[in-house]
């Protein structure tokens, strides 16, 4: 996997350089694919597969622009969490770019619920999550974690966090040609009586590395949301499914006289342009990229 500059509102871009032509795959709402226990984006038949954890980080570090040139069709899982590609875009260093930074911002209560699982977000004046899981493991039990988002924090309390995976489910995984490079090195391995290749990186791994996945999910809108995202039990096909409730909101419609006079439910923002600050990414200076 190459990391590579891209011009200001050119969005993050997967091209696969295994294929001919390096077909390209933009990150966004229309080309979610599959949500099986991980993300896959697809356009025209060329899939990238476990997006997330990557997308994730660029939202976390705030990169607005990039390439990532693959050599096959899934990206790498590096060691199961966000905190290789983080120190790849530390080591790059970000540039700015002469184009303001652009948010979806949530006005009035948005939620999903699938079957008890559910995800919401409500007006919030800047990205926070709050995420509960449940485990049948005893040892487990149930975890939430609430979480600001931003590239002061991005880098110590959530990157870390690895993905983790059922003893149960393992072949089922490898049958579907998910998890080939899995192994107890880059995923933490969940048996009836609990974490079998410990220690934890926090106690509350587990539900960071959801928030994880959620916030890698919510950048395949295109820009950062601004708002409070409350999770519990969800999963990628939840946390997808308010992704495109968004990105509905966002689409220009037909609207009465009546619907135009009500203010929207989300709004895209654009914050103007500034002097940055001497170091790191600076959120209201615009849009980052790498060098």
């Amino acid at each position: 996997m190459t990391l590579r500059p891209a011009p200001a509102n050119t969005g993050i871009v997967f091209r696969r350089a295994d294929l001919p032509g390096k077909p390209a795959v933009e990150a966004i709402p229309d080309h979610i694919d599959d949500v099986s226990y991980a993300t896959t984006i697809a356009r025209n038949g060329v899939k990238v597969r476990t997006v997330e954890h990557l997308m994730a980080a660029f939202a976390g570090m705030g990169v607005d622009n990039a390439a990532v040139e693959l050599t096959g069709p899934e990206v790498p899982v590096m060691d199961g969490s966000a905190l290789p590609f983080v120190r790849l875009l530390r080591k790059a260093g970000l540039r700015r770019q002469l184009a303001p930074k652009t948010y979806v911002k949530v006005r009035e209560p948005l939620a999903v619920d699938l079957d008890g699982r559910t995800v919401k977000v409500v007006p919030a004046d800047h990205l926070r999550v709050v995420y509960t899981m449940r485990f049948g493991a005893a040892s487990l039990g149930e975890q939430t974690v609430t979480l600001d988002v931003n590239p002061e924090s991005f880098p110590r309390e959530i990157a870390p966090a690895r993905t983790y995976g059922f003893l149960r489910d393992v072949d089922h995984l490898r049958a579907m040609g998910l998890a080939k490079g899995g192994s107890l090195d880059n995923a933490i391995l969940i048996g009836e009586e609990g974490v079998l290749n410990g220690p934890l990186r926090f106690p509350d791994e587990l539900v960071r590395h959801k928030a994880l996945d959620l916030i890698g999910d919510l950048f395949l809108l295109g820009q950062r949301l601004v708002g409070t995202v409350i999770a519990e039990g969800a999963g990628h096909m939840v946390h997808l499914r308010l992704v495109a409730m968004i990105q509905a909101q966002l689409q220009p419609r037909a609207r009465t006289a009546r619907a135009a006079a009500r203010r929207s439910v989300v709004e895209r923002l654009v914050a103007p342009l500034r002097p940055a600050a001497a170091e790191g990414a600076d959120e209201a200076a615009g849009a980052y990229g790498l060098p």
